[in-house]
């Protein structure tokens, strides 16, 4: 290789074409010489040795220029060379080059100082200066003038470079010439794309159409004293607030305000209520979705939208901040709701529920995992809504739980529930395209009875009054969640008054939605308003006896001595919070008992919410219920569980109780330092 490198450059490289004319025309002078001394011609050889003596000296004049041109091209170079040597050493940018093995051959001062060694670095592997190992095999696949999407990052004294390499050859080798960009001035003005960054959010003002009606002039001066209000906290953030309707407002920021905003954890929250603490019927509060993600205007707008939908669905007087990656905060959630006075929307859900129900070619009702008097009694008086329009109906239960014995026996002798309950397997072989799945008290997919049947139904209704605890994957065709309903029973209660001809309720399922609606609202003690009581009022037209409704709650001697171990295990925290728990590995009648427990421990001196543990198999069970003062939906969410603001649960999977314990004592203390 290098003796033809060499032949290269002392043969082609100096070959030129005047050398060629010149040696060319030598050759034919010489030899017009040796024709004229063969031909003894004088004349012609004095022309030739003219003609030679010219050539001569045209190779000497020739020499001399072509010397020189040669001198400046190698001073050019040499300066060339100087230059390049000079601008990489004084270069700004750190600059390093590697040999084939990863060490370091050479490097500049930027270098040097990026790496803070003061010794000599040749020789050195690239390795032993990162603070985080940098790849030699992806500093090889780098290709400058492609675009990189996943640079290569490298670290040196906790300051981050991108890395950008280049080959090259030399005397057959080949070298790596590698280019680090300090990233802290693109860290820089990220931050201040991300704090510039337009968050857009929704604000309603609850129960408008109530307090209107209700409070009628007093209600004008209220409106104004919060429009104010908003407008003042708006002004805070540096941003714009706008009313679009006469109780909704829009509010758009820079992400830079939100720290303020979610540090305060939403204090215009307890602001607003504060206007109208005096009115103890109906307090005047604000719901508020804010939209804090990359992407447009109209996508920020959307988020922004169904955010508010949530707090609106959680129970209103809170704030859901929907973050990058679907993720949720919650603030606020602190009163209870007030129950609406209007059944409109109560009529326009059941005539789109009924819709669909016309298009389906078979209905899938289930509740939750282990059914009680409201899911199962939800469930039912769906199937008779079903009835109605759509040929084949199945309630989705564990046809195996004993707390479902009387509600078997009751439904027994009924011609229509003849094959109705089936279990979850049997209902994922009934699922076709044209499949309606309804879900009656429970929003939560952890919870559901098969979850599965969510999963790979395309038309889902969901029926229930416990506050929406997270976005469903799927959107469902109808969502009416209203946590101000006693109970999914009274919702479905509603619907069914709103659509089925008078008399179309057979008294056994009128009996069971009377008996839903005693369980969630203690016997009518909590949680009640005109529309529960109006719903009771039509189950009672409709055949229902409430003394045999009552009758399904009776237990047996061994239900009344699980509720005593619960008792016995009775302690209280911090003066307002009762705890049981039951030891040994619990049974799905054990869990019954805890809810019923979990009542009874109410009714202690001072104790304004409670807490009863259960352990079947891996999964902690726990069964919360307030007197209204404290919201133990919140406190359970802290756990991945949910419910109702006075009555709610979660699931601990692979824990114990002592550990449980620990952690729903840790969501409890959290709860009530912020309140």
């Amino acid at each position: 290789m290098k003796r033809r490198n060499l032949l290269k450059n002392s043969i082609f490289d100096r070959l030129n074409p005047l050398w060629v004319i010149l040696v060319t025309s030598l050759f034919l002078i010489l030899f017009s010489l040796a024709v004229a001394i063969l031909a003894n011609s004088f004349l012609y050889l004095t022309i030739g040795l003219i003609a030679l003596l010219v050539e001569i000296a045209l190779f000497w004049l020739f020499g001399i220029f072509t010397s020189k041109g040669k001198h400046k091209a190698d001073e050019k170079l040499s300066i060339l060379n100087g230059l390049t040597l000079n601008f990489l050493m004084e270069m700004m940018l750190p600059v390093a080059i590697f040999g084939e093995d990863g060490l370091i051959l050479w490097y500049n001062n930027a270098f040097q100082n990026a790496t803070g060694v003061n010794a000599p670095l040749y020789q050195t592997a690239i390795q032993e200066l990162c603070d985080e190992k940098l790849s030699m095999r992806r500093l090889r696949e780098e290709r400058p003038d492609a675009l990189r999407e996943k640079p290569v990052i490298g670290t040196m004294k906790g300051e981050e470079y991108e890395v950008v390499s280049y080959k090259v050859e030399a005397e057959g080798k080949v070298l790596l010439i590698s280019v680090w960009e300090p990233l802290k001035r693109v860290r820089r003005l990220e931050r201040e794309l991300a704090d510039q960054n337009t968050v857009i959010s929704y604000i309603a003002v609850d129960n408008y159409t109530e307090a209107a009606s209700l409070l009628q002039g007093n209600y004008r001066t209220i409106a104004a004293k919060i429009s104010i209000l908003l407008k003042e906290w708006a002004t805070g953030l540096d941003g714009i607030l706008r009313e679009v309707e006469s109780d909704r407002y829009i509010l758009m920021m820079e992400e830079r305000s939100l720290g303020r905003l979610t540090e305060g954890k939403y204090e215009i929250l307890d602001d607003v209520r504060a206007i109208s603490s005096d009115n103890v019927d109906v307090p005047i509060t604000i719901s508020i979705g804010t939209a804090c993600l990359d992407g447009t205007l109209t996508e920020k707008e959307t988020a922004a939208h169904q955010a508010l939908d949530l707090a609106m669905q959680r129970g209103g007087d809170q704030a859901v901040l929907k973050k990058r990656d679907n993720a949720m905060e919650y603030y606020g959630g602190r009163t209870k709701t007030v129950q609406k006075r209007t059944k409109i929307r109560s009529r326009i859900v059941a005539s789109e529920a009924m819709n669909l129900m016309k298009k389906a070619s078979n209905v899938l009702i289930m509740g939750h995992r282990f059914a009680d008097h409201d899911s199962i009694g939800s469930a039912i008086g769906m199937a008779r809504f079903a009835m109605q329009y759509c040929g084949k109906v199945n309630i989705v239960v564990n046809v195996h739980d004993s707390n479902l014995k009387g509600v078997f026996k009751k439904l027994g002798g009924l011609s229509d529930y003849r094959n109705v309950f089936i279990d979850g397997a049997t209902a994922q072989d009934l699922i076709t395209s044209s499949t309606l799945l309804i879900i009656t008290d429970v929003n939560n997919v952890r919870q559901f009875e098969a979850p599965e049947l969510f999963e790979n139904c395309h038309d889902v209704v969901i029926i229930d009054h416990h506050r929406q605890s997270a976005e469903f994957a799927v959107k469902p065709k109808i969502t009416y969640i209203e946590p101000s309903a006693s109970s999914a029973s009274e919702l479905v209660s509603e619907m069914l008054e709103q659509q089925l001809p008078q008399g179309s309720l057979l008294k056994e399922e009128a009996e069971l939605l009377f008996a839903g609606i005693i369980l969630d609202t203690k016997q009518f003690a909590n949680n009640t308003g005109p529309r529960t009581f109006s719903a009771a009022h039509f189950l009672r037209s409709e055949g229902a006896n409430p003394a045999e409704a009552q009758m399904l709650f009776r237990s047996d001697l061994e239900d009344f001595k699980r509720e005593i171990k619960y008792e016995a295990n009775a302690f209280v925290y911090r003066e307002i919070i009762a705890f049981s728990y039951m030891e040994e590995n619990a049974t799905q009648e054990d869990k019954i008992a805890a809810s019923k427990a979990a009542d009874r421990l109410l009714s202690l001196d001072g104790v304004l919410a409670s807490f009863v543990l259960c352990r079947i198999d891996q999964t902690v069970h726990i069964s919360a219920r307030s007197s209204g003062t404290i919201n133990v939906q919140l406190i359970t969410e802290k756990l991945h569980g949910g419910g109702h603001f006075d009555m709610a649960g979660a699931q601990v999977k692979d824990a114990t109780i002592k550990e449980t314990f620990v952690q729903l004592k840790e969501a409890i203390d959290e709860y009530l330092n912020e309140v």
